[in-house]
């Protein structure tokens, strides 16, 4: 019974600690200009990394580049020339 109770307790606080945060925190978002550090893997190597510190406008704008990079890629094929 005392189990029972225990886990009720926890299953209601973590539920009131997952609510949707208020209109004016949703609203705001992350700072833009927060400055973001990731370890970032050498290609070719599986031990290199180096550490790459951009504010969230910078990585979000890198993120969009390489992506538009790779839409263009696929969308502009070159057309063979059928024969010989």
């Amino acid at each position: 019974m005392k189990k029972l109770v225990f886990i009720g307790g926890l299953l209601i606080s973590t539920a009131a600690a997952a609510q949707a945060p208020s209109n004016s925190e949703a609203a705001a978002g992350p700072d833009p200009n927060q400055r973001v550090c990731r370890n970032m893997g050498e290609t070719g190597s599986r031990l290199s990394r180096s550490r790459v510190c951009l504010t969230r406008a910078e990585w979000e704008a890198r993120r969009r580049e390489a992506r538009d990079t790779v839409q263009r890629a696929q969308t502009s094929r070159t057309e063979r020339p059928s024969g010989p």
